[in-house]
């Protein structure tokens, strides 16, 4: 299982404007929707629950938010960079400024599961949080994540 296979383009953002929890949701629920993953109102709303009950702030500058939303019909993952760190997670975690977002449809826990553990695995590679903060722009995200992605198995 790819990260890549899941990964929707244009459902990568460099720039993040927003600086706190509802922002940041807000923002990646808009771009979801703007690019068809599905509606705006549900993805917030799914996300903000999740982070409510548990936040999804893992460290070393990384969240991964990630919700069960109805209507999908298969999972998606976006990425996204904040110009500057956001508290995301409780008071004393380390501010955030890399968010990958997992939107899967009910029915798809296993796929769901499968792929936060792959997030996790490519996290920990080398300088790969570092790298994709360095990133400029949504091209250069990309080629970050192919890369590493294709050298783990």
């Amino acid at each position: 299982m790819k990260l890549s296979d899941y990964l929707k383009h244009e459902f990568v953002v460099s720039h993040l404007e927003a600086r706190d929890v509802e922002g940041v949701i807000g923002e990646l629920a808009a771009r979801a929707a703007a690019v068809g993953v599905g509606r705006e109102e549900t993805i917030r709303e799914k996300l903000l629950e999740r982070e409510r009950v548990h936040p999804t702030v893992i460290g070393s500058g990384l969240a991964v938010p990630h919700a069960t939303v109805p209507e999908l019909k298969a999972p998606t993952i976006g990425l996204a960079l904040a110009r500057e760190p956001v508290q995301f997670g409780p008071p004393g975690v380390e501010p955030v400024r890399l968010f990958f977002v997992l939107l899967s449809p009910p029915g798809f826990e296993r796929e769901h599961v499968k792929l936060l553990g792959r997030i996790c695995r490519l996290v920990r590679h080398e300088d790969f949080i570092d790298r994709l903060e360095g990133a400029e722009d949504e091209e250069e995200i990309l080629a970050i994540v192919e890369q590493v992605d294709r050298q783990h198995v």
